[in-house]
Parts: structure tokens; C-alpha cells; sequence
């Protein structure tokens, strides 16, 4: 029997293999399709619990936010929000009210499997003598600080360095949201939402369902 390559040694062509857009990110790591892995849909009126599973069972969370300022409007510490945002069903919530330039609310999410999450942030924006949502994310595993590797901004923000996205104009359309993507593992997802102005008004974003390979 010819092998392929003894067949084209001997000069006969030979069709070359197809390779799919499958095939070549299982050789290189990449993922095309990642699945939804947290529908937030199922803690829709509620608060996040402090520990929870991906949909799959296979992934621990734990969730936690850290206040400094006290600026964490009540009824909406991380709520799965009950009906759609900017146009995206169930994100889950977070809210200042009276914050100042520099106070902010960090969401914290731990994973206890490395993971390179996909998610959109949602309704950052910003109203002139209200309120302009700052967000930084980051995330860290053992070798240190990840920044996302693509923030993919709407029509009502800007990106303003590696890992920060500011509102320059008010929207409840999707205009206000965010797409983010890790493509290195992290176990740390922490989310920064903070107040730009000395405006003092009430102001909130959401984040909407992680998605992973």
C-alpha cells in the first residue's frame, strides 16, 4: 500500500487535507465557539449566592463584592436582574447611589478551574450632571494580572487603557454594552465599577452570563 507520502514522492498528486476551523483550534489551543457556561438567568430575582456551579456542575464560583464607600444601593448587591437590560435578559446587577469621583464596587468572581471567560458588560454609559459608569476589568492567576484580550466598546463608551471602559453618552439600547473576552487562563474575575465625576446621582451596570471552552 501507498502511503501519502510515498505517493507524492513518486510524483502522483495527492488532494491535500481539509482542515477545519475545528481541527485547527483543537491544534492550537484557540476556541471559535465557546458555550455559555453561567446563565444568569436562573438566579433571575435574586441575589447571587456567595458559592455557586457553572451550568455543566464542573466549575465552583465564588462570589463576593467589596464596598469600601458604602455607595452599594440596597436591593441591587449583585441581583440577577428579573427582566432584560439594554436589551440582554437577566445580567446581574450592580448600583451606587451618592458616589463621588474615585468610589467605587469591585465584583469578585473566583473560579476554582482555570478559565478564559467571554462575557458583556451592560448599560455603560454616561448622563451629563447624573452620573459617567467607570469599569475596569481585570483578572490574576498564578503568574499575575491578566488584562482582557479584546474589549469590543458599544456606541456609548470608550475604551481609555487596557482594561477600562468609560460611558460618554446615555442609552438603554446596546449601545451600552461591552463585549469582553480573556484568552489566557485566569482564576480571578474581578470587575471594578466606580464613578468618574462628582456628579452624585444613581447610577448601575450588569454583567451578563459567562461564556467559556
Amino acid at each position: 500500500m501507498l502511503t501519502a507520502g510515498a505517493v507524492a514522492s513518486a510524483g502522483i498528486w495527492v488532494a491535500p487535507a481539509v482542515l477545519s476551523l475545528e481541527s485547527v483550534a483543537a491544534a492550537t489551543g484557540s476556541c471559535l465557539s465557546p458555550s455559555r457556561q453561567v446563565d444568569f438567568s436562573r438566579f433571575a430575582g435574586s441575589a447571587l449566592p456567595a458559592t455557586f456551579l457553572s451550568d455543566d456542575n464542573s466549575v465552583t464560583i465564588n462570589f463576593s463584592i467589596v464596598d469600601p464607600w458604602n455607595r452599594q444601593q440596597a436591593g441591587y448587591e449583585g441581583v440577577a436582574w428579573n427582566t432584560t437590560l439594554n436589551g440582554l435578559d437577566n445580567p446581574v446587577i450592580t448600583a451606587m447611589e451618592n458616589a463621588r469621583r474615585g468610589n467605587y464596587v469591585d465584583l469578585i468572581f473566583r473560579f476554582s478551574t482555570p478559565v478564559c471567560p467571554s462575557f458583556s458588560l451592560v448599560d455603560v454609559d454616561r448622563s451629563t450632571f447624573s452620573w459617567e459608569d467607570t469599569v475596569q476589568i481585570t483578572g490574576t492567576n498564578g503568574a499575575g494580572t491578566i488584562n482582557p484580550s479584546s474589549i469590543a466598546v458599544g456606541g456609548a463608551q470608550v475604551q481609555v487603557n487596557a482594561n477600562t471602559v468609560r460611558g460618554t453618552s446615555s442609552t438603554s439600547s446596546a449601545a451600552g454594552n461591552v463585549g469582553i473576552e480573556f484568552d489566557q487562563p485566569i482564576t480571578e474575575l474581578k470587575i471594578r465599577h466606580q464613578d468618574n465625576s462628582e456628579w452624585t446621582a444613581f447610577q448601575w451596570i450588569g454583567i451578563h452570563d459567562f461564556y467559556w471552552c
